[in-house]
């Protein structure tokens, strides 16, 4: 009876190291991330952001993702907000993004993510003030 706690947390411990290691195989080399660069401004107080292309690399439509990520400590980090960059074909340098949500809050993390055919990788990270 007592070997069934025990297993479950050794379960649990596997399933948080797994996870905790996921992201670093999904990771792109870093010769096949494109060189671009992004701003994000707006006031999260009022549920309103804009993340703008500012240089770099043009991006077919669908390789590029926005998310506002709450903060926590101990946990991983919770998706608060998640959008798909889609325009007609192509992302190029001036192209902006507006995103609205009523959950963008002050010392949240937001990432313009690219995801290609090697892996994917973090193209800016900045927190909101």
């Amino acid at each position: 009876m007592r070997r069934v706690p025990a297993v479950a947390l050794l379960l649990v411990v596997v399933a948080a190291v797994g996870l905790w290691l996921l992201p670093a195989f999904l990771q792109a080399p870093p010769e096949a991330v494109p060189n671009a660069s992004f701003d994000v401004s707006g006031d999260p107080t009022e549920d309103r952001l804009v993340v703008e292309h500012a240089g770099g690399e043009t991006f077919e439509s669908g390789e590029l993702a926005v998310l506002v990520y709450e903060d926590r400590p101990v946990v991983p980090d919770r998706t608060v907000h998640r959008t798909t960059w889609e325009t007609n074909t192509t992302v190029r340098p001036g192209d902006r993004l507006e995103l609205e949500d009523t959950r963008f809050e002050p010392k949240q993390r937001v990432v313009v993510r690219w995801f290609g055919e090697a892996g994917q990788a973090n193209l800016h990270e900045t927190v909101l003030k």
